[in-house]
C-alpha cells in the first residue's frame, strides 16, 4: 500500500506544472542571443561555425535577479569560465587519455565555485558541457585559436543579451532586482564533498562510454552530469525519469526536424525558438522542457556533421546514451546521499585541506 502511495506521488511530480518566478524576458533574450549569432553566421555562409559559437551564448542563462552590476560581473566571470573549459576540452581531443581527468577537473572545479557563490540553475552543468562538447568537435589542431574565439564571441553576444535583457527588466517592465545572495554559505559538505563525489561519477561516465565504445557516448556523459545538478536524491531520482521521458519525446521531435534541410535563417529562427521554449518550461518541467533541449542539443553536438545527418543513427544513439548516463548519474545521487561516506570523507578532506592551509 505505502509503495503504490509512493509511486502516485512520484508519478505526480514527474508531470507537476511547477510555479516560477521566472519571466518571460529571460528566456526571449535566451533566444535571441542564439538567433543574432547564426544569424552573422548565415551572413558568412557558415552556421554550422555559429553552433559553435552558440555553446557561448549559453552563459546568458546564469543571469541571476540582481543589480545590473552583479548581472553583469557573475556573467562575464562565466564567460571566463566557458571559454576555459571548452579549451580544456579541445586540449583533451588533442590527448584523449587525459580526457576523464580533464571532466574531473573543470565537472569538480565549476560544482565548487556555482556553490560558493550561489549561482543557480544549470549549476556547474554547461561548463562541463562546454568542455565535453571540446572534446568530440572535429577541430584540427591550428584551428583551435579558431574554435576558442567563436565560443568567446559566443559570450559577447550573451553579455550584450544580458544588459539589454537587465535594462529592460527593471527600468521598462518595472521589476525590481533582488538582493545579492550570499556567498559561502552552504557549508563544507556542499562546497567540497558534493563535488567531488559528482565530478568522480562524470568522470567515470566517460570510462565507461569509451569501455562500451558507444558511437555518440558524449551523451552519457553529459546526461550524467545533468542529472546530478539536482540537489535532493528525490530530485535526482524525478530529473533522472524526466530526462528520459522527455528525451523519448525529444527525439521523435529531433527525428522528424532532422529529416529537413533548413536555410540558414530558417536554421536561425528554429533554434531561437527551441531556445526560448526550452527555457520557458524548464523550470516548470523538465521533461517538457527536453522535449525541446533534446534537438536543440543535438543540432549543437552534430556540428561536425551539419546538415549532412544519418537520423537513424543519431537517434539511438541518444536514446542508449542518455538512458545510461542518466542511471549513472542516478548512482552517483545516491553514494552522493550516503551518509557514512559523506561522514568519512569530510574527516579525510578537512584534515588534507586544513593542514595545507595551515603550512601555507
Amino acid at each position: 500500500m505505502n509503495f503504490l502511495i509512493k509511486m502516485q506521488e512520484t508519478i505526480k511530480l514527474i508531470f507537476t506544472w511547477n510555479p516560477s518566478d521566472r519571466l518571460w524576458q529571460m528566456p526571449f533574450f535566451a533566444g535571441l542571443g542564439v538567433a543574432i549569432v547564426l544569424f552573422i553566421a548565415a551572413f558568412f555562409n557558415r552556421p554550422d561555425l555559429g553552433l559553435v559559437a552558440i555553446i557561448g551564448t549559453n552563459i546568458f542563462l546564469y543571469v541571476p535577479n540582481t543589480p545590473i552590476y552583479h548581472k553583469m560581473i557573475l556573467c562575464m566571470a562565466c564567460a571566463f569560465g566557458i571559454i576555459t573549459s571548452f579549451t580544456l576540452g579541445l586540449v583533451g581531443q588533442a590527448y584523449p587519455m587525459f580526457i576523464p581527468l580533464i571532466v574531473f577537473f573543470v565537472t569538480m572545479v565549476s560544482a565548487q565555485v556555482v556553490r560558493y557563490f550561489s549561482i543557480g540553475a544549470p549549476g556547474f552543468f554547461f561548463f562541463t558541457f562546454a568542455m565535453i562538447l571540446g572534446t568530440y568537435i572535429p577541430f584540427k589542431i591550428e584551428d583551435y585559436p579558431f574554435a576558442i574565439g567563436l565560443v568567446a564571441l559566443g559570450t559577447m553576444v550573451a553579455n550584450v543579451m544580458v544588459l539589454l535583457y537587465s535594462l529592460s527588466v527593471i527600468y521598462l517592465f518595472r521589476h525590481p532586482p533582488k538582493p545579492i545572495p550570499r556567498i559561502g554559505e552552504f557549508g563544507f559538505g556542499v562546497i567540497i564533498i558534493d563535488p567531488i563525489i559528482i565530478a568522480f561519477f562524470v568522470s567515470a561516465s566517460m570510462v565507461l562510454q569509451s569501455f562500451l565504445e558507444l558511437e555518440r557516448g558524449y551523451w552519457v556523459g553529459v546526461s550524467c552530469a545533468a542529472i546530478l545538478t539536482a540537489v535532493t536524491f528525490k530530485q535526482i531520482w524525478i530529473k533522472q525519469i524526466q530526462r528520459i521521458l522527455g528525451t523519448i519525446l525529444g527525439v521523435s521531435f529531433a527525428y522528424l526536424l532532422l529529416h529537413f534541410s533548413f536555410s540558414p535563417i530558417q536554421f536561425a529562427l528554429l533554434m531561437m525558438i527551441l531556445m526560448f521554449f526550452a527555457e520557458l518550461t524548464t523550470v516548470r518541467n523538465y521533461a517538457l522542457a527536453m522535449v525541446f533541449l533534446t534537438p536543440f542539443s543535438t543540432y549543437l553536438a552534430e556540428v561536425g556533421s551539419f546538415m549532412n545527418y544519418d537520423p537513424d543513427l543519431i537517434i539511438k544513439a541518444r536514446i542508449l546514451d542518455i538512458t545510461i548516463g542518466s542511471l549513472f548519474g542516478l548512482l552517483g545521487g545516491a553514494v552522493m546521499h550516503w551518509q557514512a561516506l559523506r561522514v568519512m570523507l569530510e574527516k579525510v578532506l578537512r584534515k588534507i585541506i586544513f593542514r595545507w592551509v595551515g603550512e601555507d
